[in-house]
């Protein structure tokens, strides 16, 4: 009897065991069917959001290349001389005067090179504008020979700090500085400019208002003392800009200012 209990007792537990194995195993399976399933969406949607990133890294690529392409050296060059051929001389000429010189009225497509270097940071076309400037103010105040690196220093018109920060670049130090390389003059950064309403949201009237606007920089006024100065800017609208810069510097000490710019506006 003993024995008949043990052997019920026996295959009861072999039956319970094999229906727990099925089980479990029937889910192991379901487990990892599931599994395997889940695991190739995330392959499929990982591989679409690889695809998607290099068709958009591809992408990228390519507009910069274009854009770098077409801010090239050789590219900025084409562009500025075409664009100052097109000027015609007689129009700007009864703008300028002894003390100032320019390369053209502010129109297309030279205007629309000005705004490239300062808005676009084309730095490339900054340089090549400021040795064609070089040119211009050579001629027309006879800054041709080695005595005259004694005599004149090249300014630049600043960009107060903050609106240099913001546009990320000094659009007049970058043209006054290939002017003066091109010159063999130095270059000294003397004046700073107070932070404030952009000049083309000021008439001129509004632009003379702002009095003190420039000042010259602690330590550096020695360096223009008995000198000749050429101010450089990147355009004459009303004249108020060079009108008050010039007149810091004379204070200063400088004995003569002149004024070389990219282009005037017709006023």
């Amino acid at each position: 009897m003993i024995g008949g209990m043990n052997n019920s007792i026996f295959k009861r537990t072999f039956f319970w065991s094999t229906q727990c194995n099925k089980y479990f195993l029937g889910r192991g399976r379901a487990d990892f069917q599931r599994a395997l399933m889940w695991l190739k969406r995330q392959e499929i949607k990982f591989l679409t959001c690889v695809l998607a990133s290099i068709q958009c890294a591809s992408t990228w690529l390519s507009e910069c290349e274009q854009y770098f392409l077409g801010r090239g050296r050789d590219n900025a060059q084409r562009a500025v001389h075409a664009a100052i051929q097109l000027q015609s001389p007689h129009k700007y000429a009864k703008f300028e005067t002894d003390d100032l010189c320019c390369l053209g009225l502010y129109e297309l497509p030279l205007s629309e090179i000005v705004l490239a270097v300062k808005k676009e940071r084309w730095s490339r076309a900054g340089t090549v504008l400021g040795k064609v400037l070089a040119n211009k103010a050579r001629s027309k105040f006879g800054v041709n020979n080695d005595y005259a690196a004694q005599e004149w220093v090249v300014v630049p018109i600043p960009t107060p700090f903050l609106r240099r920060v913001m546009r990320g670049i000094d659009h007049s130090d970058i043209i006054a500085s290939a002017l003066a390389k091109e010159l063999r003059l130095p270059l000294r950064r003397v004046l700073w400019q107070r932070f404030g309403s952009t000049q083309k949201t000021l008439n001129r009237a509004g632009r003379l208002r702002r009095l003190q606007r420039f000042a010259v920089r602690r330590w550096h006024g020695a360096s223009i003392v008995g000198k000749n100065i050429l101010l450089v800017d990147d355009i004459r609208t009303t004249g108020a800009t060079l009108d008050q810069a010039s007149q810091v510097l004379r204070q200063g000490g400088a004995i003569r200012v002149a004024a070389a710019v990219i282009c005037m506006v017709e006023k």
